[in-house]
């Protein structure tokens, strides 16, 4: 449970203000211009649309990490290749939108940045900061919390692997052992003729409780879930395969290894990133785990793309456990930042909506018109309710209740 601290207010940016903000300013420039030469058509009024929303994420983004832009906004930075893919249309077609937007003023300056894209300038007229009690001056408490919902630590969980309590070494266990074959114990998962339990032998002669046929059932449940733990063992190593595949295609593309090293830095992903696999998790939780992984891989690529003058250590460094300054595992609190972000964003959206809904109730207006109170309350908390955040319940509450207590006043 998250508990609620009084935090600072701090400017953020409201989605529907800024729509409303760039629908103004294009309808007055469009009333003191009669010729359609000079006015912003239906598309330029998309295409800034799209700017203003991106480059409201951007803004939010860089409050919610502790930046001041309270005395001036920094530029949108972006590529035109993005605007275009993200619109539907050419390259050309951007820019040609652009040029009719600064020409009306709504772009006040544009510049280009080389290979890091273009970097544009808003009309200040369009961003003007709504104050909102955001829950970021909690935010030691959230990330905490999501942790805990998205990726446990791992010092929480049960080992994956179940260890054999044997009096011998049990080489079948994938505990502690390197991922290459030519370092540590050769895993059992690598073996595909394993029809059998090993084990010590029972002397045929003796005469022992069980009988032979139940000597034969044993067996073979031991055959099957050996395995199954075979098989177990493949799909997680593999898994770290596929990482590493990734990542050496995205940050590492021109780099050339030995066969030595390619089996080194597998090693380290598999105890820095994976720690080991000590951790209790079906097939589906790792999978999800792999898709945050790729995640935090295209964010790290994506800074390297905005900031040319940075870069990433060599692999070999860069996943090594012992590396606690720079390594792959700091991006972790990076993206549950962004997730917060994301998650913080999507609450007001809501929020706002249902408050909408409200106001076009009280005046008779809306699909839910025809509907009482109490049943655009039904609405509204099922449709809220299906996205299962708590934080996002008690902010709605908060919000009907202003509502409510506005429109009685009224």
């Amino acid at each position: 449970m998250i508990t609620e601290t009084i935090s600072p207010i701090r400017p953020y940016y409201d989605f529907s203000a800024v729509f409303k903000a760039t629908k103004a300013f294009i309808d007055r420039h469009n009333e003191k211009h009669d010729q359609l030469t000079q006015r912003l058509n239906a598309n330029h009024r998309a295409t800034a649309e799209l700017i203003t929303r991106l480059y409201v994420k951007q803004l939010n983004h860089a409050v919610s990490l502790g930046e001041d832009i309270s005395e001036q906004l920094p530029g949108f930075k972006t590529f035109n290749p993005s605007l275009a893919s993200c619109k539907g249309c050419t390259v050309r077609t951007i820019i040609n939108h652009k040029e009719r937007l600064k020409a009306a003023g709504f772009i006040v300056k544009e510049t280009h940045r080389g290979k890091t894209g273009v970097e544009l300038w808003i009309n200040p007229q369009v961003f003007t900061p709504k104050k909102l009690s955001t829950t970021s001056g909690n935010i030691q408490g959230i990330i905490k919390d999501i942790k805990g919902a998205l990726c446990p630590e791992v010092k929480n969980l049960h080992p994956l692997v179940h260890v054999q309590q044997e009096q011998k070494k049990n080489n079948n266990s994938s505990e502690d052992k390197l991922i290459t074959p030519g370092k540590g114990v050769h895993l059992s998962a690598h073996d595909q003729k394993i029809t059998s339990v090993t084990g010590t032998l029972q002397e045929q002669d003796k005469n022992t409780r069980k009988s032979q046929a139940s000597d034969s059932k044993t067996q073979t449940r031991g055959a099957k879930k050996l395995r199954k733990n075979g098989s177990e063992s493949a799909f997680l190593l593999q898994l770290v395969r596929d990482f590493w595949k990734y990542a050496k295609g995205i940050l590492f593309a021109e780099l050339i290894l030995s066969e030595v090293e390619e089996n080194e830095i597998l090693n380290h992903i598999w105890a820095s990133v994976y720690r080991k696999f000590r951790v209790k998790g079906s097939k589906k939780d790792w999978e999800g785990y792999q898709q945050i992984l790729y995640k935090r891989v295209d964010m790290v690529s994506s800074y390297l793309e905005r900031n040319p003058n940075r870069w990433v250590a060599p692999p070999h460094l860069y996943f090594s456990p012992d590396n606690k300054r720079n390594g792959f595992n700091k991006t972790y609190d990076w993206y549950l930042k962004q997730e917060l972000l994301k998650r913080e964003i999507r609450n007001q959206i809501l929020i706002q909506k249902a408050e909408k809904e409200w106001q076009d109730h009280n005046k008779g207006k809306g699909k839910n018109k025809h509907k009482s109170r109490l049943q655009l309350f039904r609405i509204q908390q099922q449709r809220l309710s299906a996205y299962k955040d708590d934080t996002l319940m008690r902010e709605y509450e908060k919000s009907l209740q202003r509502t409510l207590l506005k429109s009685n006043a009224i």
